[in-house]
């Protein structure tokens, strides 16, 4: 069983990679999202190369493609594997405010562009179980993506996943779903920006983790709001996974 963290934007990269040598332990991978929530931020691609250069730890690099051209694209994940990044996920990304949309390549086709340059990196996909199963189900049948990153898991959404996961592990694929975790004033500041059902307790989302343990080979932890509170959470979940 794998654990996954995402890394928040951070103001400095002392902040940065303090966070990172306080996950080491604690985790598989470290997850760099790339303007979470629409907000302008720090590169991934660029954050990943940093983190994966100086503290060499298993990194996974979030592209959004709504941002590039095929172009561009193929220069950042050349980069990425250059610096060593063994993981990309493609997103096809909230719109900047003040960015220019591209949609040049949509995220399967990064996946396959992936399989073409043949680098050794192992591309992803993003799930949302806010969408039927028939439509995940196609998703995933028609990408060639090594490993899935599932949103929207809750108490309301996992009944979905016994039959998605059935779907992954025949494309010979893994499973990773999010746990977004707040505590306190946290959770409901968290719910606010996220919007309601996509926050859970930590006790909601260990109890989860539980249950659907059999069925994921992992789970991607988000603490946003509070990193030292997701590393409690961290060492509570590998306790029980």
């Amino acid at each position: 069983m794998e654990l996954l963290y995402e890394i928040s934007p951070v103001r400095s990269r002392e902040e940065l990679l303090a966070r990172v040598r306080a996950l080491r332990e604690l985790v598989d991978w470290v997850d760099v999202p790339d303007s979470p929530m629409g907000r302008p931020s720090q590169s991934s691609p660029v954050v990943s190369c940093l983190i994966k250069s100086l503290e060499g730890v298993g990194v996974i690099a979030h592209v959004r493609t709504v941002d590039l051209s095929r172009i561009a694209l193929v220069s950042t994940v050349r980069s990425l594997a250059v610096c060593g990044v063994e993981r990309l996920v493609f997103v096809r990304g909230d719109v900047v405010r003040g960015s220019s949309v591209v949609k040049d390549v949509e995220p399967e086709e990064a996946v396959n562009l992936v399989r073409e340059l043949n680098l050794g990196v192992s591309p992803g996909l993003t799930l949302s179980l806010r969408k039927d199963v028939a439509e995940i189900s196609g998703r995933v049948r028609g990408s060639r993506a090594d490993f899935y990153l599932v949103l929207n898991l809750s108490r309301e959404t996992a009944d979905k996943l016994e039959e998605v996961s059935r779907t992954v592990r025949s494309a010979n694929a893994r499973l990773y779903p999010y746990l977004v975790v707040a505590k306190g004033e946290g959770y409901e500041a968290l719910e606010r920006l996220l919007g309601e059902g996509r926050v859970l307790t930590e006790k909601g989302a260990l109890e989860i983790a539980a249950d659907c343990a059999h069925l994921v080979d992992g789970f991607l932890v988000s603490s946003p709001l509070d990193f030292e509170g997701g590393l409690s959470f961290l060492k509570r979940l590998r306790g029980i996974v």
